[in-house]
């Protein structure tokens, strides 16, 4: 009988461990993956590796090395762990990165083995019983107990990202090497959003923002309601190719700050509603795709950083049949191409939770909690709903768009068309062109605005008061 291979020799054999292997070596750590000893790797399938989208996309990048090398060192345990070893609930192992993951074996009708975030990690929990990365599911193990020259080797569905790798809007952006948006945004006074920190005051009041974002006034984040107070206040942008803006007259927008900002302000979503505005988002139970920062669906909508300046500030997704989505603006009329425009890829960035009064707490404490409570201890249950709120995640992302949204002003023409078809309808139900106690009734129009006149006197001013 033979002795096994290394690692990377065993995953060869699965195609669908590819895309790990590539990782491995583009982080320089094929030596040390073959080398390390007592080791259990939870190894994530190709499919996983894509689910990530603009964060496998930054961290294959050069200034992505150092990142990818902790997120693939965070899938290696020191520990020789095998399946039928694991009991029933949450056991913390420490990995070679340095951070630790919980191991849970769950029961029912189909037993399963999960790998997910410890909910405490110094300097990087929401202080709750969450997942410490924000990750709305655990990873599962597909298929367990390979054996290595230096140790055992499991499949998982998902890639886990330690909740010390930041990733920000800026660097999901930086992924996709599409660099015009982003240009732009910087040039707006909007790189706190690329940069994911909180905006000053001033900050807010260069991009005209005062209506819809608060600073952060303390570590307990008391200007926010509590319903959002678990993470700070972070955003969603649709982030155009650069192709697309090539389309446009970029001078009149670079020249033109106010019209730059509504520009920009139709692409980006906050992940807490703008101030003083419910949200307009509806959508099912069901938490956003892997990957995905929103939940998109048919008539979902979302409210952007316009919406407090414009009634046509709403996006709206639409599913086109070919598992794709369109977005477009809520009741706008035009072209297409300004008004709509397709999904490509997306991404997630890091949830910033809010620092507790009370300081950071101890790992190594919580994995004797964890430990303690056995299998009664699920760590996630019904509080996993708390990680996305209004069909987002609580930390934002980025999603790319095939055209820009133009912002849109209905046109002069537009308005008085739509108002004489209304006072024309209302004239249908009865409410004029015939004679109301001997005197005559009709509708004027003057200057787009239709009034009710009887005998020659105006009695109304607008199509409302027509209906009224």
């Amino acid at each position: 009988m033979s002795p096994p291979d290394d690692v990377l020799q065993t995953a060869v054999s699965d195609l669908q461990l590819s895309t790990f292997i590539a990782a491995v070596y583009a982080a320089d750590l094929d030596r040390s993956v073959r080398k390390t000893p007592a080791v259990s790797y939870f190894v994530p399938r190709n499919r996983a590796f894509t689910a990530l989208g603009l964060v496998m996309k930054y961290l294959l990048l050069p200034e992505g090395k150092d990142e990818l090398r902790r997120v693939l060192k965070y899938h290696a345990l020191k520990d020789l762990i095998y399946s039928a070893d694991v009991e029933l609930g949450g056991h913390v192992y420490r990995t070679i990165e340095g951070g630790e993951v919980v191991l849970r074996r769950t029961k029912g009708d189909v037993a399963s083995l999960t790998l997910s975030s410890p909910s405490k990690w110094a300097g990087h929990d929401s202080g709750h019983k969450l997942p410490s990365n924000g990750e709305l599911r655990p990873a599962r193990v597909t298929f367990d107990d390979t054996l290595t020259d230096t140790g055992v080797m499991h499949v998982i569905d998902s890639v886990i990202i330690p909740a010390d790798v930041n990733i920000t809007i800026g660097k999901l952006i930086r992924g996709s090497r599409y660099d015009t948006m982003a240009d732009l945004m910087v040039r707006a006074g909007l790189d706190w959003v690329l940069e994911g920190r909180d905006p000053t005051a001033h900050d807010i009041a260069s991009a005209g923002l005062h209506a819809s974002v608060l600073p952060e006034t303390d570590s307990t984040g008391s200007a926010y309601s509590d319903a959002y107070s678990l993470a700070k206040p972070s955003y969603t942008v649709l982030v155009p190719t650069d192709k697309a803006f090539s389309r446009l007259n970029m001078t009149r927008y670079i020249n033109d700050k106010e019209a730059l900002l509504e520009l920009l302000k139709l692409h980006i979503i906050p992940t807490q509603p703008s101030l003083g505005a419910k949200s307009t988002s509806s959508f099912a139970a069901e938490p956003p795709r892997d990957g995905q920062p929103l939940v998109l669906g048919d008539d979902v909508v979302y409210s952007t950083l316009l919406s407090k300046d414009s009634k046509y500030g709403n996006l709206a997704f639409r599913a086109t049949g070919d598992n794709s989505f369109i977005v477009g603006i809520r009741g706008a009329r035009g072209n297409v191409g300004d008004i709509s425009a397709r999904l490509g890829q997306a991404g997630r960035a890091t949830v910033r939770w809010r620092k507790r009064s009370q300081g950071d707490v101890d790992v190594m404490a919580d994995a004797g909690r964890e430990k303690s409570k056995g299998s009664e201890n699920t760590g996630l249950g019904d509080s996993i709903s708390r990680l996305y709120r209004n069909g987002m995640t609580l930390g934002g992302g980025v999603m790319i768009l095939d055209s820009v949204l133009l912002p849109y002003h209905p046109s002069w023409f537009s308005r008085c068309v739509f108002q004489l078809a209304a006072s024309y309808l209302t004239i249908q139900m009865g409410l004029g062109c015939h004679r109301v106690g001997g005197s005559w009734c009709g509708v004027s129009i003057r200057g787009c605005e239709c009034c009710l006149v009887v005998d020659g006197q105006r009695q109304g001013g607008s199509v409302s008061a027509i209906r009224g």
